[in-house]
């Protein structure tokens, strides 16, 4: 699945400006499915990732057996309690952190409005769009850290340590 392209879906379900739709309010489940996408941008460009450091990234690569097994391996629940590891966390480059931070995040606000039917406050087009922003610099940051980085963060994420 293509990140940047989940993106762009994000930014026309919110009636982004980019998109050229600045006035009226987008429809509450339009920003819903918006913030959702947002974060799963985030999370198939890091599970494109982890297969690219661990396998490869070659065209033919990727369409392997052992590549597609090493994307669809990362877990949604697992990622968020591995990047929830302060101490080992800190050892990560700066970029990889913010994306960490930011994925959490995310990750909390698509449960809000992916399974929550009474949003406290309705999604406003302003705080989609700030997420889906959010979400674009992160993951670009994330993907500009070096590659050996990328790939101890992918066995931190898919690899449980034994003490």
């Amino acid at each position: 699945m293509n990140w940047e392209q989940l993106l762009e879906l994000a930014e026309m379900l919110a009636g982004a400006p980019v998109h050229g739709e600045t006035r009226g309010r987008p429809q509450q489940t339009h920003l819903r499915k918006a913030n959702s996408a947002a974060y799963y941008a985030m999370f198939h460009a890091l599970a494109n990732s982890n297969a690219d450091a661990l396998i490869g990234s070659g065209a033919a690569i990727r369409r392997s057996e052992e590549w597609a097994a090493t994307q669809r391996a990362l877990n949604h629940g697992t990622s968020r309690n591995q990047m929830l590891n302060g101490r080992r966390m800190a050892t990560f480059h700066a970029n990889i952190q913010d994306f960490a931070e930011t994925f959490i995040e995310l990750q909390v606000q698509r449960h809000e409005a992916d399974y929550n039917p009474n949003l406290a406050t309705p999604l406003t087009r302003t705080q989609t769009v700030r997420n889906i922003q959010r979400a674009r610099d992160a993951t670009q940051a994330f993907l500009a850290a070096a590659p050996q980085e990328r790939r101890r963060f992918a066995t931190h994420l898919l690899f449980a340590r034994r003490s």
